[in-house]
C-alpha cells in the first residue's frame, strides 16, 4: 500500500514523549508578541495595549460562558484575536498536540495524512498537529484550514507559516478558506477532520443541528478517517457534546472514543459531565504581564482540560469489549434496585480522579444508565487491589467487585462506595503508569497527633465505623 497506517518507531515515540513533557512553546510565545506589535504598531508590553487585551479577554470570557440563546461568540476587531492568542491559544495548542499524539500512537493515522482544520482560528490545531509531526519524520501532513473570521485568518497567515518552518518540512498548510461550514463544506477527502473548540460557538444551530453538521462533515472523511471534536471541559459545553454525540450516533456515526458500548444499548445518562485532563502548561510572559501581581487568577490560564469525541463511519471503536450477557455484573440502568446493597460492576472510567483530599472519585459508566454514577474510595481504605482503578487511563474499562450503592440526593447521582474488601482489575485499556497520590499519607502528615490527642488513625476508625453503620441500614 502506498500510504499505509503509520506506527512510530521507538526513537520517534521517545522524542514524542519528550516533546509532550515540554509545557511551553517558546517560538509560539515569541511570535505572539511580535504579532501584537505588528497589529498595534506599539510595543507588546505598552500599558495601553495590555489594558485593551485585558478588556477583550474579560469580555470574551463573559460572552463565552453564557448559556443557551444568550451565548454569542464573535471575533471582530484586532483585539478579539489578540485576546484569544494571549489567554486561550497556548493551552489549546498543547491540548491538540497531546490529543493528536494519542491518535498517532494508537495507529489511527497514515504515513501521509490530509487534515481539515474546521474553525481554525489563528492556527491552534494546525500548529498542534505540525508540532507533533516535527518529531516524527516518517509522517507528513497536508492541512486545509477553514475559518470565517477575517481577524483569525490574518493571524493564521502570520503564525502558521513561521511555526511550520520552525518545525521542518513535513507539514504543509494551505491559505485558510473563508467558509461558513453551517452553509458550505470544503471539497476533498480527509483522513482527519478536527473541530477544536468550535462546535459550541455555532450558536445558530441547536444540538440536533450540530449533530447534523457532524454527519455532513463525515461525508468528507476517507474510508477509515476520524472526525475529532474537542470542546471546553466546563459543565455546559462538555455535557452538550455528550448529547450531540448521542444524536450523531443515532444518525449513523460510530463513536470511536471515549464512550464505550459495553452493553450494546443506547446510553441515556444526563447530564454526563466527562472530560480529559493533561498536565498544566507553563504561564507565558504575556499572561504574567496581563495579570501582574494582583490579577493572575484572571489572566493566567494554565489548565489543559477538555471534553472530546472521535467519530468514524466504518464501525471501528477504540474498545470492542462487551460485557457478557451471563456475567454477574450489575447493570447501572438498574442501580436504583441495588441501593444499600453490595454489587459487582464492570464500567468505563470516564474521568481522572475528581475527589477531594480524603477521597478518590471517578465517573463510571457501563453505557446502560440514565443517572450519573461515581466510584468512590475513601483514602484510608486504599489497598494494592485498587491500583487498576487508580491508575486507569481515561476511557479504560475496569471490573470492580464489592461496592456499596448509595444515592447522593444533593448531586442526584449514585456513589459506588469501595472499601478494603473491594477488588479492581483492568479489562480493556491501559494504565497511565503513574501512581496515584497517597492521600492517606498526606492527611496523616498534615494532621498527625495534636495537643488534643487527635490522630489520623482515630479519624480512620471513625470513618470505618460510619461506613459499616451505613452498610447495616
Amino acid at each position: 500500500m502506498d500510504n499505509p497506517r503509520y506506527t512510530p518507531n521507538d526513537e520517534e515515540r521517545k522524542a514524542l514523549s519528550t516533546l509532550l513533557s515540554e509545557r511551553s512553546i517558546p517560538k509560539l510565545n515569541k511570535l505572539t508578541l511580535s504579532y501584537i506589535e505588528k497589529v498595534t504598531d506599539k510595543k507588546w508590553d505598552d500599558e495601553t495595549v495590555l489594558e485593551r487585551i485585558r478588556s477583550a479577554v474579560s469580555g470574551q470570557k463573559e460572552s463565552y460562558w453564557k448559556e443557551g440563546e444568550k451565548k454569542s461568540v464573535a471575533y471582530r476587531g484586532a483585539y478579539s484575536v489578540l485576546s484569544y492568542m494571549a489567554y486561550q491559544m497556548p493551552g489549546y495548542v498543547h491540548e491538540v498536540s497531546e490529543f493528536f499524539a494519542a491518535l498517532v500512537n494508537a495507529g489511527l493515522m497514515r504515513k501521509h495524512i490530509r487534515v481539515l482544520d474546521v474553525g481554525a482560528g489563528p492556527g491552534t490545531a494546525t500548529i498542534g498537529i505540525a508540532r507533533v509531526l516535527s518529531v516524527i519524520p516518517g509522517m507528513t501532513a497536508e492541512i486545509t484550514a477553514v475559518e470565517r473570521a477575517d481577524t483569525h485568518r490574518e493571524a493564521y497567515s502570520y503564525l502558521v507559516p513561521r511555526m511550520l518552518q520552525s518545525f521542518g518540512g513535513n507539514s504543509r498548510a494551505n491559505k485558510p478558506l473563508s467558509l461558513d461550514i453551517t452553509k458550505e463544506l470544503p471539497d476533498g477527502e480527509f483522513d482527519l477532520i478536527i473541530c477544536a473548540n468550535v462546535v459550541n460557538e455555532l450558536t445558530s444551530l441547536d444540538r440536533e443541528g450540530k449533530a447534523d453538521l457532524l454527519v455532513a462533515l463525515s461525508t468528507r472523511l476517507s474510508r477509515d478517517g476520524n472526525l475529532a471534536v474537542l470542546e471546553p471541559a466546563d459543565l455546559e459545553n462538555a455535557t452538550a457534546l455528550r448529547d450531540i454525540s448521542r444524536m450523531a450516533k443515532e444518525k449513523g456515526l460510530t463513536i470511536y472514543a471515549p464512550c464505550n458500548d459495553l452493553r450494546g444499548v443506547p446510553c441515556k445518562v444526563s447530564p454526563c459531565w466527562t472530560f480529559q485532563s493533561y498536565a498544566d502548561i507553563k504561564p507565558t510572559r504575556l499572561m504574567y504581564a496581563l495579570g501582574g501581581e494582583k490579577e493572575k487568577y484572571r489572566f493566567v490560564n494554565t489548565d489543559v482540560k477538555f471534553s472530546y469525541a472521535v467519530f468514524r463511519t466504518d464501525g471501528h471503536r477504540k474498545c470492542g469489549y462487551k460485557i457478557p450477557a451471563d456475567a454477574k455484573r450489575a447493570r447501572l440502568s438498574q442501580i436504583k434496585r441495588h441501593e444499600g446493597k453490595r454489587i459487582h460492576v464492570t464500567v468505563s472510567v470516564m474521568s481522572n480522579d475528581i475527589g477531594d483530599a480524603k477521597n478518590y472519585l471517578f465517573l463510571a459508566c457501563d453505557g446502560s444508565g440514565s443517572v450519573p454514577c461515581y466510584l468512590a474510595l475513601p483514602a484510608f481504605h486504599r489497598t494494592p487491589e485498587h491500583e487498576a482503578l487508580l491508575t486507569a487511563s481515561y476511557g479504560s474499562v475496569v471490573a470492580v467487585d464489592s461496592v456499596l450503592v448509595r444515592y447522593n440526593q444533593k448531586q442526584k447521582a449514585y456513589n459506588l462506595l469501595m472499601g478494603q474488601e473491594s477488588f479492581c482489575r483492568m479489562i480493556a485499556g491501559t494504565s497511565t503508569g503513574v501512581p496515584a497520590p497517597d492521600k492517606a499519607k498526606a492527611l496523616k502528615e498534615k494532621y498527625g497527633t495534636g495537643k488534643r490527642g487527635v490522630h489520623y488513625a482515630g479519624e480512620r476508625k471513625k470513618g470505618e465505623a460510619a461506613v459499616k453503620k451505613r452498610g447495616r441500614k
